[in-house]
């Protein structure tokens, strides 16, 4: 049998395939998919920097667009966990097992149920929650502690909504006005939060510390440029944390770093057990005393969170399509006229 897929052609563009459905295996079950979110930042990128002669050599390279999604469950397979069951509505997350495509066949542990109060189209946004989630937990956010965001995209609105859940006082910047007014209809009036662009980031973290600089910066943006990443120094106090969630060029001068003894590091997705091919095909789970947090735990506590309105994405949808108009979304994607999320209706 055969399914329509989503492609990079390696020539600035995406375009759809009739291909075979991914075979089954045992710890997965069979998708019918209902929806998926496009990942504007990653999506743009793959479909710009991805580079083939022809769609046959992107179909055999697998350059598949897309990673988070949501559908119905139409086959369980062998050894799969008894949770997931044949009509479950569930979300799913992590290439190359979720992509823009009519069916999938998805590891347990990158699937989980859907709450029965939560629509499809908002569970698709699970997958980015996982990834924000994952970066803020390397950023020990606490009760009363600073926290910065650098960059309002999908992943950085998340990320802020989940410091403020926390009990952290936290600041946001980015460049765009457009991107913090919509952060702000994401949260309470009330909430304990700071929007500013980057030319007045150092004065406000100075100022709200009392001159201490922030415990965390969460760096949420994907830019060619190394100054958020020195901006990102400079604010934080001693020994301060900044995780990189997004993708940017770091460098840094070793006399700042060596000062501040800020400690950084680099989020690898949406947490332990990305690209263990034991944990994510294989289906063999970690035990928690190991890793309390996996990608899939992350997923489903993603999927809680937005259930319970914790966090807002509604605001996030910019656009609603039908999959046979996916040349749209994407012609406006490449060209940089939005960088919201945009759900393909299958």
């Amino acid at each position: 049998m055969t399914m329509k897929s989503l492609y990079a052609n390696g020539r600035g563009a995406a375009f759809d395939a009739e291909v075979p459905e991914p075979k089954p295996f045992d710890r997965a079950v069979r998708v019918r998919v209902t929806d998926t979110l496009v990942s504007a930042g990653t999506e743009r990128g793959i479909i710009l920097n991805a580079k083939y002669n022809s769609d046959d050599q992107a179909i055999a390279a697998g350059c598949t667009l897309g990673y988070t999604g949501a559908g119905v469950v139409e086959e369980v397979y062998p050894q799969t966990d008894s949770r997931l069951k044949v009509g479950d509505r569930v979300a799913c997350y992590g290439a190359p097992y979720t992509h823009h495509a009519q069916y999938l066949v998805v590891p347990q542990n990158l699937c989980y149920c859907i709450p029965d109060t939560l629509s499809s189209e908002k569970a698709t946004f699970a997958g980015l929650g996982a990834i924000a989630m994952h970066g803020f937990r390397m950023g020990e956010c606490q009760l009363g502690s600073v926290c910065v965001v650098i960059g309002a995209g999908i992943i950085g609105i998340l990320a802020t909504q989940m410091a403020l859940a926390a009990g952290s006082r936290v600041i946001c910047s980015d460049l765009a006005t457009d991107r913090l007014e919509r952060l702000r209809q994401c949260v309470p009036q009330d909430a304990d939060l700071i929007c500013t662009t980057p030319d007045k980031l150092e004065a406000v973290t100075s100022d709200l510390t009392r001159g201490i600089g922030a415990d965390t910066v969460l760096l949420c943006l994907a830019t060619n440029r190394s100054e958020p990443m020195e901006q990102a120094i400079r604010i934080g106090r001693m020994r301060a944390k900044v995780v990189l969630i997004g993708l940017l060029d770091i460098k840094f001068g070793r006399e700042i770093f060596f000062a501040r003894e800020t400690e950084f590091s680099c989020s690898r997705a949406a947490g332990d057990g990305r690209y263990d091919p034991i944990y994510e095909h294989d289906g063999i789970d970690y035990p928690f005393h190991i890793a309390r947090w996996t990608e899939g735990r992350n997923l489903e506590e993603s999927l809680r969170l937005i259930a319970r309105g914790t966090l807002q994405v509604e605001p996030l949808i910019g656009h609603r399509w039908a999959i046979a108009d996916y040349a749209k979304a994407y012609d406006q994607i490449v060209n940089g006229k939005t960088d919201l999320g945009h759900i393909f209706k299958w």
